[in-house]
């Protein structure tokens, strides 16, 4: 799981402000670290994983191998957290995750949050050098909280549900691992929804995305804003998409080779495969969060 120093003074201003260090950071070179991308490059290159919190893991897992996912067990932690990986070969991630109890700040974060349902709980952004990603925001809040390799914004902070990693490889992974019957390549999107996304605007900007207004797919046509990075998209859709109020993380979406992959993978989990929709990026088809723990999920063949 999942940024920073001193509470929001205002959402308004403090987005403004935090959009332009991070934009003047993105444009410095100074000080970057060896193997650095070079000074103008985004600092964010896209989605890097979600933590989906579900209240019973085995049974979250056997559904999400129904759904043609290929599943790796995860690591015991000492706060008594549990989880489970849909891994691909790019580094990208959904992780289903839980905790029986709540031992330290972070589980007890999980149990609130599922006391609303299962549900995605955060996303993490792609931030290959996170000391450029830190520098920016040490300028700006004073220092990040930091802690196996990510960097997070602080208890009660609005922006609390995004974070920041590196993508990490594990010594245990193995080819099998990113071999999914669906025919799933990569986690490229996340779905936010709320009313007055300002701060996440800024933040989404000073990262390095470029937005645009414009009709999307989520499944329903709606008029929202894509932030695009280089690997991948945040969606911003209107509040009357939340799927439980306050929750802000609703979908993501998945690129596959071939829907038809899909198709079969869903028949042979009986499950009933949904029509195809022809979208401007490709043709996906959406699995609704009864089929999914709590969120939508895009499953996206590019042209």
């Amino acid at each position: 799981m999942p940024f920073l120093g001193r509470k929001m003074m205002s959402r308004t201003r403090t987005a403004a402000t935090l959009a332009a260090v991070l934009t003047a950071a993105a444009h410095t070179a100074a000080n970057l670290p060896q193997g650095a991308q070079g000074p103008d490059s985004p600092l964010v290159l896209g989605v890097d994983h979600i933590p989906l919190a579900v209240a019973d893991l085995e049974v979250a897992a056997s559904h999400y191998g129904q759904l043609g996912f290929t599943l790796k067990p995860g690591r015991p932690h000492e706060n008594g957290i549990r989880n489970q990986h849909v891994k691909f070969a790019d580094g990208t991630a959904i992780e289903l995750i839980t905790a029986a109890d709540a031992r330290d700040a972070l589980t007890a974060e999980y149990r609130a949050h599922l006391a609303g349902g299962d549900g995605a709980a955060f996303v993490s952004l792609f931030a290959p050098e996170l000391n450029r990603v830190a520098r920016a925001f040490d300028a700006e809040r004073g220092a990040c909280r930091r802690g196996d390799g990510l960097l997070s914004f602080p208890l009660g902070d609005p922006l609390r549900y995004v974070f920041f990693g590196a993508r990490t490889t594990s010594p245990t992974d193995r080819p099998e691992h990113f071999r999914h019957p669906n025919g799933a390549e990569a986690l490229i999107g996340v779905w936010i929804a709320a009313d007055g996304l300002a701060a996440e605007r800024a933040l989404l900007a000073g990262l390095g995305a470029t937005i645009t207004e414009q009709d999307v797919n989520v499944p329903e046509t709606v008029r929202g804003a894509v932030a695009r990075f280089p690997l991948g998209d945040v969606v911003l859709l209107p509040g009357s998409r939340q799927l439980v109020p306050g929750r802000k993380i609703v979908g993501a979406t998945v690129r596959v080779r071939d829907l038809a992959l899909l198709r079969r993978a869903l028949a042979q989990g009986r499950r009933e495969a949904p029509p195809a929709a022809q979208t401007t990026p490709g043709r996906s088809e959406f699995l609704a969060p009864d089929l999914t723990h709590g969120i939508w999920l895009e499953f996206r063949e590019t042209r």
